[in-house]
């Protein structure tokens, strides 16, 4: 993923060494040349920020709507630096009671309620009980207004023991 990043990088460095040079011996007017040198370096920043996400930061996007939970950390509020805790989740999207695709990383912000329910649900994996969680968004009460989420709709998050499998009759 690194050597992917690095030309990237390098395709856009070209990108702007080409707009530049056009800008200099083109006669467009002056604000188109401005307007190609903010658009490419409005670039750069938007495909940094997206690139993150595939680099294996949790993601701040939705959690899916049904999933397997495979591991939970729980980081605090803090105080004394003012940091505001945040909520990692491991999880693997479920459709029709299977589990599709890769694990992904989600980022939430902090809840005392939401910190209960992973404490819950990380006891019962550490007995042996897999967890699956159901998510509902509940567009009325937003709490969560920072823009700094992508997930713009309150989560409320439902973990649960998965069931156990019913087994046809001998």
């Amino acid at each position: 993923m690194t050597q992917t990043l690095w030309l990237l990088g390098g395709a856009y460095v070209a990108l702007g060494v080409l707009v530049l040079a056009l800008n200099i011996r083109s006669g467009w007017p002056v604000w188109i040349r401005l307007a190609c040198i903010v658009l490419v370096s409005a670039l750069y920043f938007v495909t940094w920020q997206s690139l993150q996400d595939l680099r294996g930061w949790p993601t701040r996007l939705n959690l899916p709507p049904h999933f397997l939970l495979n591991a939970s950390s729980v980081v605090e509020p803090d105080e004394a630096d003012g940091s505001p805790g945040h909520i990692y989740l491991w999880v693997t999207p479920v459709v029709d009671d299977e589990p599709v695709d890769m694990p992904r990383a989600f980022l939430l912000p902090y809840s005392r309620d939401l910190h209960t329910r992973v404490q819950r649900a990380r006891d019962a994996m550490r007995n042996g009980q897999l967890q699956m969680g159901d998510t509902t968004v509940s567009t009325g009460n937003q709490r969560i207004n920072n823009p700094s989420n992508f997930a713009q709709d309150h989560q409320e998050i439902d973990l649960h023991n998965v069931p156990e499998p019913s087994l046809p009759e001998k």
